[in-house]
């Protein structure tokens, strides 16, 4: 079996052969492009810094005695 057996040369085809062609692989991309990537990643640590900004936050709100609790609790939790 010989690889023109499975595959029509491209000469052969006709416009909406082409067209079909061209068509499927548009749809079908798999290779992951850079910006997105990119794009992708720095929405993630934009989301990890403003969770951890509110976490400052409120721990700046607290108390001393309120922050001692707070610690005794965790080390409680993780101990």
């Amino acid at each position: 079996m010989q690889l023109l057996d499975l595959v029509k040369p491209i000469d052969k085809m006709t416009d909406e052969e082409l067209l079909a062609r061209l068509r499927v692989v548009r749809s079908n991309r798999t290779s992951v492009r850079p910006a997105a990537k990119a794009h992708a990643k720095r929405a993630e640590r934009k989301g990890l810094q403003a969770r951890v900004g509110k976490v400052e936050n409120l721990i700046a709100g607290l108390s001393p005695a309120q922050l001692q609790q707070l610690l005794l609790e965790l080390g409680a939790s993780n101990g």
